[in-house]
């Protein structure tokens, strides 16, 4: 009986060690994945910061085509604008209106 004692105490040594690097392991893994959870919700705000600036830069193009590509710029604040947005859409979808009623 007392040798199986001897058998028994370094087996659960290994065990345990094993265990323990596991669970760093987990951990490890664990702050990665939040760290790409962070960097995909930053990109997700880029993405949709884009998309409004290309709206925008859409409705000018649509509202004054000529002076667009001219390359006469009209400095960038008219592009950050966030009130005009609607009315830059709706200036998109009645000159595309305009567009397809001549042909």
């Amino acid at each position: 009986m007392a040798s199986w004692i001897w058998v028994l105490i370094p087996l659960a040594a290994i065990i345990g060690g094993l265990i323990i690097e596991y669970q760093k392991n987990k951990m490890t893994m664990m702050n990665r994945s939040q760290q790409n959870e962070e960097e995909v919700d930053e990109l997700n705000k880029v993405v949709s910061s884009l998309k409004e600036r290309i709206e925008n830069l859409e409705a000018i193009a649509a509202a004054d085509p000529e002076e667009f590509s001219t390359g006469q710029k009209s400095g960038t604040s008219k592009i950050e604008i966030d009130d005009i947005k609607k009315e830059n859409k709706q200036e998109v979808s009645d000159i595309a209106n305009k567009r397809r009623n001549k042909a």
